[in-house]
């Protein structure tokens, strides 16, 4: 068996574990945090303050405990596609729009390298220093298949450097359709959710024949993140950098679940009271049986 064919093998089998899988929340007592994005056309809503959310856990209305401005660092992993399709100027304006985004990353933000094609390959695990990462990208080549829902898998199991006091976020880009994966999308997706990161996606879809990846804009609801569309590879470098503006300009919505049962599949809600804005979060948490 190739090395290649034990890998997907290890991470199906993975995927199939992902049932007992631990979660966020492991009692009915512990508090729930929500990360909320909001906004009004392609600009942040700032300024929201607690009586301007409202929050139901499984249908039920909540109390909101606190709603802050997330301002912890951020543990970025960046999931690239570097298949045969992006040869030439995608490739090249791929490279120049994720070294921006690295060079305007702060100085306690980390971030990781993981680069996918066939085979899929962690190029700087998570770092504070940018050198190493910049120096990576500029590497990047474009060759083989697209292995799109491994990769994601993949880029999902990465922790943070620092779990407890950073923010995890997994940031794909994609300019097509998974080719090469052995994990379905339903097992992806079912991992996105429980995983606790915050999942954007930046798709290129640069002409009239091309379509958009349903898979991929399920993704990004399944992270409580947004799926943003480059109509060329010239708009990548703005895309990122919206993509960290959105991520600075994050409420964090905390409160105790009350009067719903614990185990089981938790679906939330977050409305606006008051206000106008598209809100963005993630769809719920899983309570395992004790």
């Amino acid at each position: 068996m190739t090395g290649l064919r034990v890998w997907c093998l290890w991470l199906a089998l993975i995927a199939a574990a992902v049932q007992a899988q631990q979660p966020t929340f492991r009692s009915g007592v512990d508090v729930v945090n929500i990360d909320v994005s909001v906004m009004n056309g392609n600009t942040t809503v700032s300024g929201l303050t607690i009586d301007k959310f409202a929050v139901t856990d499984n249908g039920v209305l909540q109390t909101l405990d606190t709603v802050s401005l997330d301002t912890v660092p951020l543990s970025l992993v960046l999931v690239l596609d570097t298949s045969g399709s992006l040869e030439g100027e995608r490739l090249e304006r791929l490279i120049d729009a994720t070294s921006h985004l690295v060079k305007t990353l702060r100085a306690d933000d980390a971030a990781s390298l993981l680069k996918f094609s066939e085979p899929i390959r962690l190029e700087v695990p998570a770092t504070v220093d940018r050198a190493p990462l910049v120096e990576a990208i500029g590497r990047l080549e474009a060759i083989g298949a697209t292995t799109l829902n491994d990769a994601v898998f993949f880029g999902l199991q990465l922790r943070p450097m620092d779990a407890a006091a950073s923010r995890p976020v997994v940031l794909v880009f994609s300019d097509g359709h998974d080719t090469s994966s052995w994990l379905s999308n339903e097992q992806v997706l079912e991992a996105t959710r429980r995983s606790g990161a915050i999942v954007h996606v930046v798709e290129l879809v640069p002409d009239m024949y091309s379509r958009q990846s349903p898979f991929l804009g399920r993704l990004a609801a399944a992270g409580g993140g947004r799926r943003w569309l480059a109509a060329s590879p010239n708009d990548l470098r703005n895309l990122f950098g919206r993509v960290l503006d959105e991520l600075r300009a994050r409420y964090l919505l905390t409160y105790y679940p009350t009067g719903v049962t614990t185990v089981g599949w938790h679906d939330v809600k977050v409305m606006l009271k008051g206000a106008r804005g598209d809100v963005t979060a993630r769809p719920g948490y899983f309570v395992p049986p004790r």
